[in-house]
């Protein structure tokens, strides 16, 4: 490593020797001209050793810094080697006008150009200085665009011979134009390519941030790189240091001796718009185009000459829609912040008298953070306007390759957007609802799950190597294999999450050859052959094979099929043919004894009595016997005893007569059985009955419940008297409701004389009988409907009066249309279990449930009514204090604390979600996104959520765990805090923006310990986020800013609450929106009905509290 970082040494001091002569050169050529077009070129040129001199002495500056970093490395690692630190080279002269001694080390000078981090719009801006990130980009750019207009060259060389063949002149007049149009274009990038490549050193040594980790940087430019619709507008100036066309000699003495310059605006290859002829280079014009689903803009300089028939292109650039969206986002961002007031959490001053003003004292505590001292105005951040006129769009000088600039002014409008509420009280909160992407039909292929997905950048099919056409494939939910959709069914490799101990020799090849992986200094257009995104820049995250030349991610490589030197389709064809042969051979030999019996000249025997005799033994073997006779050969290894012990028909009734256990070594009741016991139902099988033996006609088959709706116990508070407890095995995570089985009703009868042999546990002492409580049955005739409540994506909550209590409740009013339709029937059974954990120890802090019943068209969810309303609408009234805010915080931890020991994520998290009691405490409401067994290190992929509060991995459709819910109680207790949304946006694209690149923003006032947690809490990195670890919430329990919380007080609701909301009257609906209080608490007729296997989904759903039995 050292011999290396001394090459690069070398080479970069060879660069600067090289670029000094140059401009001493340039210097000395414009004192001794006076040729103004001379002057012009040699400015020019001046300007470009200048950039590049001040690249190479900082590249050489950061390689001498690593070099001494190793040498001090190695003095650690071995002491023997005293003498023998070596300073870094220097070169001589003024080369490092600083003097910097060793200690003070060689990294970024401060102001470099290293520290600031520039957007993808400001690395082709022109006074933007050289950095490896704008390299890299560069080249992988101009590497991409060479190779496509070489395969548009072949193309158009193919048209032009058929144009000529058929004689159209015209068309072939067109076709040499583009010709020659193209060629022009390859000289252009082939000059700007071997410009960024003799810039190209430092390919290892982009920073962290900059350097996108495998294949997940992809999916977040994936989903900032869709195509958009609206309105471009685009103004532009003028253009400087173009190379033009030299003049022709035929054309230098006349007067037809003049270039004209005019720029062409294209999107997506058609030309939009085109400029005046210049031949000054300046033109100040402006163009207004409609894009429709747009991703580039391609902005060409030509030259054309006198007479000449073919325009000659000189320049070319290319800005991606997206990146233009984003910096017109961050500039508003900037605007916003721009009158002060309010920093990051890395820019927050020291610790002095304007730090310490907003520490909490004993009035600080009831006074917001956000008091009239600091600049907060509605519209944003600092106070400053939205949109303020005449700062709208990007004005820059944009580089031109492979020389030149070009002043524009860009702007663009998105259409059809569903806006935001910017100029809403309180910063920005407003009520916005969940989303959750659905997921298309699954395609299994050997156990690949195939989905189809909309790419927005182009995609390679891992099967054929050929593009996807409008990037639209299916990629497989695990391994992320990507292919086109009339691929997938081709393809016979397996998944990776697939087990192999099924695998058999007849689906194995003798090409078992494992491909050399190496790193891979990717600076061109290469695809990975596994998932198909592009290679990201540099070095860090590409392999590619030393032997076959294949390309993948770096994550992606233990995927690749040991396949080296054979093409995937090659190697899938392969494998198909070996099945198809072995399954030939198969079925040929099962053939062959059946074609064998008209040959034989004994009698077959008779069907029915000889049967019964060959099949005696056999079945005397099925006998059940004890444990010391072993498992009969053929039938697979027994079952765990839950698999039985567990299941409802298993477990007895209270009151009814006691059965033997059997034995669990036998599959099946021994075929002697009373007529009475061959109706009890029978376990699951495990394993399949040898051949001829028919199954017990007597056994009525039992058919599976399709979903365990009606395999729910009551809350173990609400247990029924005489229930046993359900026991889990040590070191389980407690059983959840979807593990508690009901009983069932029906008395099972005793077993026969056949299960004498059977050992029989001891018959429990007799005891008192106590009386069965009557379950009581609830329905839509006992409530009464008062009032619309709020309405959701496919449902309604009403108040509503128990007719026989007055007791006033809420209730969810879900249509079962919708649910089967949009595939919501196992949510819909989740939220119901999620309930009944809530209501197992009846939380403080979490919505309880009543009831839930069904009618043939809608289910009912009936719940405790919580007059006081949604913290939504009391922010909106009133900014909480920061007392408030932290006490509203402490019970909602408490909640998802909850969730979380009971393996459950909850995931949308929001003010609107949390309802304020009466007496003025929280609780956590609206349970149809969580998801269930999500214990510590268990994941989930699903894209839901409300934007505002969706962690970074969701966006990035990476597996994420309960750290999602620790992000969404950050920016919860930010805006509790602060009032406003810590990630603001136009519209979801520009929300899911700030929160992948924004840092929030805090008021100078904000005491140390709340800028702290929440700096934590917003953590981008998963692994890092303060909650993530094992301890969970302990973790935010122990933080600085809930020093002065008693958890334990607040738990048992000790601590007096410091707002109390108020009503007039029970059915007072003053805290829910107008917009539903005022409509009739009416059920909208359901025109359709369902089938009885759509209503067969809903079987067991209904459901009563035990404390809510008793009317």
């Amino acid at each position: 490593m050292t011999n290396e970082l001394d090459q690069k040494i070398q080479e970069v001091y060879k660069h600067i020797q090289t670029e000094r002569k140059i401009l001493e050169a340039s210097q000395q050529l414009g004192r001794a001209t006076l040729n103004q077009e001379v002057l012009g070129r040699n400015a020019a040129k001046i300007r470009e050793t200048e950039k590049n001199l001040a690249y190479y002495e900082q590249t050489l500056r950061e390689l001498q810094a690593r070099k001494l970093q190793q040498q001090q490395q190695l003095q650690r690692d071995d002491p023997s080697r005293s003498g023998g630190i070596l300073s870094p080279q220097v070169p001589p002269k003024d080369y490092d006008q600083g003097h910097r001694s060793p200690d003070a080390g060689f990294g970024p000078q401060p102001g470099s150009q290293r520290g600031k981090v520039y957007t993808n719009l400001d690395l082709i801006k022109a006074d933007t200085p050289i950095t490896p990130r704008k390299i890299t980009k560069m080249l992988h750019q101009l590497e991409f665009k060479l190779q496509v207009e070489k395969q548009y060259k072949q193309g158009i060389d193919k048209m032009a011979k058929l144009y000529s063949a058929d004689g159209d002149k015209k068309s072939k007049a067109d076709a040499e134009a583009k010709k020659v149009e193209s060629e022009k274009k390859i000289q252009l990038l082939n000059a700007a390519l071997k410009r960024y490549k003799n810039l190209h050193i430092l390919d290892d040594v982009m920073d962290n941030d900059e350097a996108d980790t495998g294949n997940e940087g992809e999916r977040g430019a994936n989903l900032r790189s869709k195509p958009l619709s609206g309105t471009l507008r685009v103004t532009l100036r003028g253009a400087q240091e173009l190379e033009h066309t030299p003049i022709t000699t035929r054309f230098r003495t006349s007067s037809r001796a003049v270039t004209e310059t005019y720029v062409s605006i294209k999107v997506e290859g058609t030309q939009l718009a085109r400029s005046h002829p210049s031949r000054t280079d300046r033109w100040n014009e402006e163009f207004e185009m409609t894009v429709d689903k747009a991703n580039e803009v391609e902005i060409v300089v030509y030259d054309k000459q006198g007479n000449e028939p073919h325009p000659i292109p000189i320049g070319v650039l290319w800005i991606k829609i997206s990146d233009l969206v984003e910096a017109l986002r961050r500039q508003k961002v900037g605007m916003e912040t721009s009158q002060g007031g309010w920093f990051t959490a890395g820019a927050m001053p020291g610790d002095g008298p304007g730090r310490m003003q907003g520490f909490p004292g004993q009035g600080g505590m009831d006074v917001p953070l956000n008091h009239p001292g600091v600049p907060v105005a509605p519209g944003g951040f600092g106070g400053a306007p939205v949109g303020a006129p005449g700062t709208e769009g990007v004005e820059a000088w944009f580089a031109i390759e492979p020389a030149g600039a070009v002043a524009l002014h860009l702007n663009f409008i998105k259409e059809n957007v569903r806006k935001r509420p910017l100029d809403a009280p309180m910063g920005g909160l407003g009520r916005q609802g969940a989303v959750r992407k659905r997921k298309g039909e699954v395609h299994e292929m050997n156990g690949h799950k195939f989905v189809q997905r909309q790419f927005y950048q182009l995609m390679l099919c891992a099967f054929c190597n050929d593009f996807l056409l409008n990037a639209l494939g299916y990629q497989c939910e695990d391994c992320r294999y990507t292919c086109h959709k009339k691929c997938y069914e081709k393809v016979v490799t397996k998944c990776i999450s697939k087990s192999n101990t099924g695998d058999g020799d007849e689906e194995k090849i003798n090409h078992r050859i494992p491909h050399r992986f190496e790193p891979l200094t990717n600076i061109g257009a290469n695809w990975c052959c596994h998932c198909g995104y592009m290679l990201p820049l540099g070095r860090k995250n590409a392999r590619k094979c030393t032997e076959c030349d294949i390309t993948c991610h770096a994550n992606c490589a233990h995927l690749v099929p040991d396949f080296c030197g054979m093409s995937m389709e090659t190697a899938n064809e392969l494998l198909r043919s070996w099945r198809d042969i072995n399954k030939a051979r198969i079925d040929k030999q099962r053939v062959a004894p059946s074609m064998q019996k008209p040959l034989q000249t004994s009698p077959l025997p008779m069907p029915d009595h000889n049967i019964n005799q060959q099949l005696g033994p056999a079945m005397d073997r099925m006998k059940i016997t004890g444990p010391e006779q072993g498992f009969p050969e053929g039938y697979g290894r027994p079952a765990p005893p839950e698999r039985y012990t567990q299941d409802a028909r298993y477990q007895q009734q209270p009151g009814s007569p006691q059965i033997p256990p059997i034995q669990l070594g036998e599959p099946y009741p021994p075929p002697q059985q009373s007529p009475q016991m061959a109706t009890r139902p029978l376990p699951p099988r495990q394993g399949t009955a040898p051949p001829g033996f028919p199954a017990p006609q007597a056994v009525s088959p039992v058919r599976p419940p399709s979903r365990p709706y009606d395999q729910q116990l009551p809350p173990d508070g609400y247990a029924q008297p005489g229930f046993p407890p359900q026991m889990g095995r040590p070191g389980q995570p407690p059983a959840g409701p979807a593990q508690q089985q009901q009983s069932i009703p029906s008395p099972v009868p005793r077993p026969t004389s056949d299960y004498q042999n059977v050992q029989q546990p001891p018959r429990p002492q007799p005891q008192p009988s106590r009386p069965m409580p009557v379950k009581r049955k609830v329905g839509l005739d006992d409530f009464n409907f008062l009032a619309v409540l709020g309405k959701g994506n496919f449902g309604k909550v009403m108040l509503a009066e128990e007719k026989t209590t007055t007791t006033l409740y809420a209730i969810k009013v879900l249509k079962k249309e919708f649910i089967i339709d949009n595939d919501e029937v196992e949510s819909t059974r989740s939220e119901k279990r999620v309930f009944l954990t809530a209501a197992r120890e009846r939380h403080p802090f979490l919505l309880g449930l009543h009831s839930c019943f069904q009618t043939e068209t809608r289910i009912y969810f009936v719940m405790e009514y919580i007059s006081g309303g949604d913290l939504m609408l009391h922010i909106q009234r009133k900014q909480f204090s920061l007392r408030q805010a932290k006490f509203y915080a402490s019970e909602v931890l408490l909640a998802l604390e909850y969730f979380h020991a009971n393996g459950i994520i909850y995931r949308d998290l929001k003010l609107d979600n949390i309802l304020l009691t009466l007496d003025g405490h929280v609780k956590v409401a609206d349970y149809g996104l969580c998801k269930e067994e999500m214990w510590p290190g268990q994941t989930t992929s699903t894209f839901c959520g409300t934007p505002e509060f969706m962690a970074p991995e969701i966006l990035l459709e990476q597996r994420y765990g309960r750290a999602v819910d620790w992000w969404a109680f950050g920016v919860l207790t930010y805006e509790m805090l602060l009032g406003q949304s810590p990630f603001r946006g136009e519209d979801e694209d520009e929300i899911f923006d700030a929160i992948l690149e924004d840092e929030p923003l805090y008021p100078i006032t904000m005491p140390r310990d709340a800028v702290s947690i929440l700096q934590k809490l917003l953590n981008r990195d998963p692994t890092r986020r303060l909650g993530s670890g094992k301890d969970d919430a302990d973790e935010i329990k122990r933080q600085p800013f809930f020093k002065d919380v008693s958890f334990e007080d607040i738990f048992h609701k000790r601590i007096p609450p410091p707002y109390f909301p108020k009503i007039s009257g029970l059915a007072d609906t003053s805290n829910f929106d107008e917009e539903f209080t005022r409509e009739k608490p009416t059920l909208t007729p359901v025109h359709g009905q369902l089938t009885s296997r759509d209503q067969a989904e809903f079987n067991g759903f209904s459901w009563v509290a035990d404390w809510a039995n008793h009317p």
